[in-house]
């Protein structure tokens, strides 16, 4: 059992590495005498550490983590994930990653090094959240080579050790009141009119945009009066949804009547032009898809224009779910018409919003234990305490 350097062939200027470990034998040209030597000496203390690896050592020209990743982005995450998650994964590791690590051998990475990556990411002014989704992937990548058998351990493994990001803090979801609401949708009426059908039911259902531009007609059901949410729409490309799942949405009675009438329009459309209905809701004059892009264009000029405040589009989605607490529905409902999977997210995102909540959870408190003053007002009851205070 060891490690040896010698030239194969006496006199080829060729030097290899021999290895004999754990009952297995394998051998690795290197090519200068200087270079086989400090191989040796990582390998024995590969060795030494337990961390060595005799497979990553049969490759001919070890693997750089960047040709790792890529294989990794081409293989398992195209294939079992969706386009969106995709990219962003592919433009994280092109701009933070692979300028410092896409040439270092993969088994050669170190913690120290990968610590030292991720400080000097939060040093340039990077957010903690985005630093620690760096690191996210960095370990998901060299968990995945674990199981590949290509390296024995991960340097990015438990990295929130390393990058502390501050709990309980979350982006506070903007929206429009009902009468901002009223302005923006009346301006959209008067002066973007072929768009203004997809932003009241963006406004009446919270669908996000790639939701708005796959809606078919099939997903509307005009005796039910609701529509379904099955398919979502990524750079041109029509898929399942965010979720994978379907969802049903309610329409009402105004929302009902704006698609019937838009579903005539773009009939009488087809019918002058002598084309075929439509398969989606939202098309151009032309019938031609829309994608999400698009539409994100239209709400940026109709926002512009409207005067009111800047805004996300996807906040008419938050303006959906606001408007409908504080006309006192249930959580539940709300949940059911976003299609959250459960009803915790919607609570952390949207329960503050619910009117009077807390005072009246802390009133059904006070009838719960008994601790209330009964037969008199707040007031009243206020004025004696003090009362009470003063003669002591």
């Amino acid at each position: 059992m060891g490690v040896r350097v010698r030239e194969k062939v006496e006199g080829s200027g060729e030097w290899w590495v021999f290895i004999n470990h754990a009952g297995q034998r394998a051998s690795k040209k290197v090519g200068s005498r200087h270079a086989a030597k400090e191989a040796a000496k990582k390998i024995e203390r590969e060795i030494a550490l337990e961390r060595f690896n005799l497979q990553e050592h049969q490759y001919r020209t070890p693997i750089t983590f960047q040709e790792y990743a890529e294989k990794w982005l081409a293989g398992y995450v195209s294939t079992n994930l969706k386009p969106a998650t995709y990219d962003c994964y592919k433009k994280g590791l092109q701009k933070h990653v692979f300028p410092v690590f896409g040439e270092v051998i993969l088994g050669e990475i170190t913690r120290e090094a990968v610590k030292e990556f991720l400080y000097a990411k939060r040093a340039s002014g990077l957010s903690a959240r985005s630093v620690e989704l760096i690191g996210v992937t960095v370990g998901v990548i060299f968990n995945h080579a674990k199981e590949d058998g290509i390296v024995t351990f991960n340097p990015a493994e438990r990295i929130g050790r390393v990058v502390k990001v501050e709990k309980g803090k979350r982006h506070v979801a903007d929206f429009l009141t009902a009468d901002e609401a009223r302005i923006f949708l009346e301006t959209v009426r008067e002066y973007y009119q072929r768009v203004f059908p997809t932003f009241a039911t963006a406004i009446l259902t919270g669908m996000r945009r790639g939701e708005l531009a796959a809606l078919q007609w099939g997903d509307i059901d005009w005796q039910g009066r609701f529509l379904t949410v099955q398919r979502n729409e990524y750079q041109g490309k029509v898929q399942s949804t965010k979720s994978g799942k379907a969802r049903r949405i309610d329409l009402s009675d105004s929302l009902f009547r704006i698609l019937g009438e838009h579903r005539r329009k773009v009939a009488e459309e087809a019918l002058k032009n002598g084309r075929k209905m439509p398969e989606f809701v939202f098309t151009s004059e032309k019938g031609e898809f829309r994608s999400g892009h698009w539409i994100w264009e239209q709400f940026t000029k109709a926002n512009r224009k409207s005067g009111l405040r800047r805004i996300r589009l996807h906040d008419l989605r938050h303006t959906f779910a606001s408007l409908l607490i504080g006309n006192g529905e249930s959580l539940a409902y709300v949940r059911d018409q976003l299609g959250h999977a459960d009803i915790g997210m919607t609570v952390n995102k949207y329960g503050h919003l619910v009117p009077g909540a807390n005072r009246q959870a802390m009133n059904r408190l006070d009838e719960q234990i008994g601790l209330g003053i009964t037969g008199k007002s707040a007031p009243q009851a206020h004025l004696e305490i003090i009362g009470v205070r003063n003669t002591l």
